[in-house]
Parts: C-alpha cells; structure tokens; sequence
C-alpha cells in the first residue's frame, strides 16, 4: 500500500508535547486534529479516515483518570455514555469493579429474544447480601451437574401450587402434593 502523504498538515510543537493537524498514523488512517504528549504515546485523536472514520481515540500509557460531578445535584447524572449503535465493551487483564451507593443493571429487548442479562464466570459467581430477592414471571431454573445444596440455619419454607419430588437414576417420582387453589401465598403468583 502506498503511503499516505497531506501536504497541508500542519505541527505545532514544543518539548513538552504536540498539536498535530492532518496527522497520518502509520497505518494510514488521518487524524483531523491530535494532541500528543512529550513522550509520544499519550494522546487524544480525532481521525477522519477510514478505518476509523469519525472515531475519537484517546491512549495513555500511565494511568486513565476521570474525575467529574463535582458540581451535580443528587440524582442527577455526574457522568453518562450513551452509544446510539453498538456495544460498549470494557476489557481488561485485570479487575474490573463497580462501587456505589446503589447499582442498577436493566436490559430492556424490543422483542422475546433480546433483554437478557447475563452473569458468566469459568469459576465462581458469589451473591453475598443480607437479603437476596429472586422473581420470575414464567420459570425459575436451577440447574447443575454436580451438587445442589440448600440450607437454612433458621428456617427453610417452601410453596407450590403442586409440588413435585424426583429422585434416583431413573428419576422415579416419589410424592405429589397438591395445594388448594385458594392457598395464601405469601408471594405473587
């Protein structure tokens, strides 16, 4: 591939760092405008060919740090990504964690097949809380190869309209019990 040339970029440059104008990265792709720091790899770039057409790329080799809301009233948005198309992806080697006074996760799909969220960890995934609430409007499935255990120091109540209790290898049934219809459950059914 032949090497991209801009006759009309434009540097303004002093030890400390770099305003470049035109800029052409080495893989050809040109940067509207580039601030660049003294050591050459922190910058922030606004490029404007393709493959990255219209992309904003920021890049430090130190540490990232944004610090904003000081100013904003309670409630109200300190900092908000919105990306009108696409996914927004966070990757790292290291941890990621989350820390506020309260966390909401909603997925919201236009039809049956999107909406989901989902926790998946090749180890662990640990729920630790005073109290932990699960609802489900259709099905709630618990499912493992291995060991399933449930236990309660105090005590463990459970409710079913019809309650079913499998067991051994050929997954005989043991016991049925039927509730009356007009149970009071203490939960919504």
């Amino acid at each position: 591939m032949a090497k991209s040339v801009n006759n009309e970029s434009k540097v303004v440059q002093t030890k400390d760092g770099a305003i470049r104008y035109g800029h052409i990265h080495q893989d050809q792709v040109k940067s509207s405008v580039m601030l660049q720091g003294q050591g050459g790899l922190e910058y922030i770039t606004l490029d404007q060919t393709e493959p990255r057409k219209g992309w904003i790329s920021t890049r430090a080799r130190g540490r990232y740090q944004v610090v904003c809301g000081d100013n904003i009233p309670k409630g109200q948005p300190g900092m908000y990504f919105d990306a009108a198309s696409g996914d927004i992806v966070i990757k790292t080697k290291g941890r990621i964690r989350i820390e506020a006074e309260n966390i909401d996760m909603i997925a919201k799909g236009s039809d049956n097949s999107n909406g989901n969220i989902t926790l998946d960890g090749n180890e662990s995934i640990n729920l630790i809380s005073k109290k932990i609430d699960v609802t489900a409007d259709e099905v709630c499935n618990i499912i493992t190869d291995g060991t399933l255990q449930m236990s309660a120091i105090n005590i463990m109540k459970m409710y079913g309209g019809s309650i079913e209790k499998l067991t051994g290898v050929g997954t005989k049934l043991l016991k049925t019990t039927t509730f009356p219809s007009t149970l009071n459950l203490p939960f919504k059914t």
